[in-house]
């Protein structure tokens, strides 16, 4: 392999929502580095960024030398594991655990106050996506086109669902399993959404995006009431009906690479820009520049759209798509950032990691 309601938001019109302003958004707390540079290292990559427990607000952060750091709201560390291999995504927060997938296959359980290994799973696949807890179940998804269930508690198996490989060249990359009313949605890499039993793993409704070359869908599903939205590399972006997976509408983003939706919009980023499209038709609402090679989700705050890239995080305005600012570190950013409250966390491809106060 190579590599909250929507119709509510919708009824409120453009001109109720103001354009940021420029200055006084954003006050570093503090700075963490927590790997140090490699002299043989051309360009670092870092790709599963920091994660918060909204309880106690203790953040868990993943790094590509295998290191798993937590760390209270001051920045004081608390704990660390030593992992046996990269991650390729942050971990999910399951009651008092920090879940973690990583490339070597093996899904760690971690004590959110200690560090301590609860439990282990080992699965011969790369774990490609942020674990995701709901009704006692953990969901994951691997590079190579399986979704994972395993009980919280104990790690066991519950179930998997595998699509077999294309026997062609791929996408690098995974979304992460999306749940709601016993249903779970995920998309692979021949251009499928598919919708299965969260509790069995029984298919409900397969259906076909992407086309082209690259069908790949790498982005996670997107889910809002009775619709699906997902976002195919060939160049489609479609909403489906939740419960049967029929068509609600196409529209055309080439070379499609993630997306996230919000009241306000679609958000879906390409190799070259960020699109904003109205999800209820499908109507492109706004185009901007991406400025570096796209990485993860695009994250959203208020009423700001952070979006990943080779250069940095891009600071836009979800209204308008006026590009704010560029938070930069001069290494670029490849994993999500995460939010609790006013509190920013981000992570940068040379390995700090970012605590920032929004104002």
């Amino acid at each position: 392999m190579s590599l909250a309601p929507l119709a509510a938001a919708l009824a409120l019109s453009a001109s109720a929502q103001p354009s940021l302003p420029l200055d006084n958004l954003f006050a570093v707390a503090w700075r963490k580095a927590l790997v140090l540079p490699d002299l043989l290292e051309y360009k670092p990559f870092e790709a599963a960024g920091p994660a918060v427990d909204p309880r106690t607000g203790t953040v868990v952060v993943a790094t590509r030398d295998g290191m798993v750091r937590a760390f209270n709201p001051r920045g004081e560390e608390l704990w660390h594991y030593e992992g046996r291999g990269p991650y390729a995504a942050a971990a999910g927060m399951a009651e008092d655990l920090a879940v973690l997938g990583g490339l070597d296959g093996r899904v760690t359980a971690l004590d959110i106050g200690s560090g301590q290994v609860r439990w282990e799973y080992v699965y011969k696949e790369e774990m490609g996506s942020r674990p995701l807890f709901v009704d006692g179940l953990l969901y994951l998804a691997t590079l190579e086109g399986t979704v994972l269930a395993l009980d919280a508690k104990t790690g066991a198996w519950k179930w998997h669902f595998r699509r077999e490989p294309t026997g062609r060249f791929t996408i690098l990359g995974t979304g992460s399993p999306v749940v709601a009313k016993g249903m779970l949605f995920q998309g692979f890499a021949d251009g499928s959404i598919v919708a299965l039993d969260s509790k069995t793993g029984a298919v409900k409704w397969d259906r076909k995006l992407g086309r082209g070359d690259y069908p790949d869908v790498n982005a996670s599903v997107q889910l809002s009431g009775d619709r699906v939205y997902a976002a195919s590399y060939g160049g489609q972006v479609a909403a489906f009906e939740a419960a049967n997976g029929n068509l609600v509408w196409e529209a055309k983003v080439p070379f499609a690479y993630k997306c996230r939706l919000e009241a306000d919009g679609l958000y879906v980023v390409t190799t070259t820009s960020v699109v904003s499209l109205e999800p209820r038709h499908g109507k492109e609402l706004w185009s901007a520049p991406l400025g570096g090679a796209p990485a993860a989700e695009p994250f959203a705050v208020k009423g700001m759209l952070l979006v990943p890239n080779g250069n940095g995080l891009l600071v836009l305005d979800r209204r308008s798509g006026r590009r704010i600012r560029l938070l930069s570190r001069g290494s670029g950013s490849s994993s999500e950032p995460t939010a609790l409250g006013n509190r920013l966390y981000a992570l940068s491809n040379a390995g700090e990691l970012v605590a920032v106060d929004l104002q």
